[in-house]
């Protein structure tokens, strides 16, 4: 539930890249759940900042995006598309089920469990139908938009020294995004909608607060019971260069040049490039090409292809001749011809 555009799925629209700047995430909002709201369909409540639905909560709360629920009492096809947020995602299902998707993993979200969504995840929730359900979140912004950085948790919070570092691991050091949740995190989860619907955000930030971190230290109690193994490599550079490249080819046609590439990363260029060299034996540029590539060749079998030229643009050649020459070294016959083989 970020706040700019949506990405469809494949073979739909293009998605475009969310940089705050330089991050790994891609954008989303909610206007679908808006509007099955004010159609009735659905009951969402919601205090937040930015873009966000719901009533501001201005400069109280800082490291809240937005913290909510939804009751939606019947099935409807306002479901979230794929989406990245500004911080970890943390949601109880208290009723019903839902359909989960993180990373092109499909999960079946039931009832009594929780999800944790890293920022640099893409996840959809629901899409396209969401049945009968009660769902609670919260988006913290610890300061991450990469794996590999140092976050940081809003003041307000009252973790040890010793629970923020455990903390910290479990959320950066595994990928699991579906937990058990038990009868502790649901009282503390329902204690949202109480402060929601009977507080304003003047008076009701302090009960806010407590909520939130009986919520955090709910799930690290549950999470560490579950004993998740960790990984120290997910937390890496190389880990966010790994993501990176996995998603390049979405917004390959985009004017993407060695220093831009890097810049989101947060990694110098030729950091950047020896990574990227280890994952895909390629340069970046080798890379982006092939990226390219590939996705033109797909667009040329297409029975309602446009012009070869027309194809070379869309898929972010600069020059039809130079396009022409690098698809018939790649593939040994010129593109006009693909449709043929």
């Amino acid at each position: 539930m970020n706040k700019h555009a949506a990405i469809d799925s494949p073979g739909d629209m293009k998605p475009s890249v969310f940089r705050q700047p330089s991050s790994l995430m891609y954008a989303d909002n909610c206007r679908d759940l808006q509007t099955a709201a004010q159609r009735g369909e659905v009951e969402l409540h919601a205090w937040t900042r930015g873009s966000y639905p719901g009533i501001a909560l201005g400069d109280r709360l800082p490291g809240i995006c937005t913290t909510g629920y939804w009751d939606a009492r019947f099935s409807q096809n306002w479901g979230l598309k794929r989406h990245c947020n500004e911080g970890f995602k943390i949601a109880y299902l208290s009723r019903g089920n839902l359909r989960l998707v993180v990373d092109d993993e499909s999960y079946l979200l039931e009832q009594g469990q929780f999800i944790v969504i890293r920022p640099w995840q893409l996840h959809s929730i629901g899409d396209p139908t969401v049945g009968p359900s009660r769902l609670l979140w919260l988006i913290l912004d610890a300061g991450l938009r990469r794996p590999s950085e140092v976050w940081q948790w809003p003041e307000w919070m009252v973790f040890s020294q010793e629970e923020t570092r455990r903390l910290g691991e479990l959320l950066t050091q595994n990928n699991q995004p579906v937990w058990d949740g038990g009868s502790e995190l649901n009282t503390a989860f329902e204690s949202l909608p109480q402060i929601l619907l009977n507080r304003t955000p003047e008076n009701g930030e302090t009960r806010l607060k407590v909520a939130i971190n009986t919520i955090m230290l709910g799930l690290l109690d549950r999470m560490t019971e579950q004993a998740p193994t960790l990984d120290p490599d997910l937390s890496t550079s190389k880990h966010t260069v790994e993501i990176f490249l996995r998603r390049l080819s979405m917004s390959a046609a985009e004017n993407w040049t060695l220093d831009v590439m890097a810049e989101e990363c947060g990694l110098s260029r030729t950091r950047f490039a020896d990574y990227c060299k280890l994952l895909t034996n390629m340069s970046p540029v080798q890379y982006l090409q092939h990226l390219r590539l590939e996705q033109a060749a797909a667009m040329l079998r297409l029975p309602d292809r446009g012009s070869v030229t027309d194809i070379a643009f869309s898929c972010g050649f600069n020059s039809s001749q130079y396009f022409s020459s690098a698809f018939r070294k790649r593939y040994g016959h010129a593109p006009g011809s693909t449709a043929q083989l």
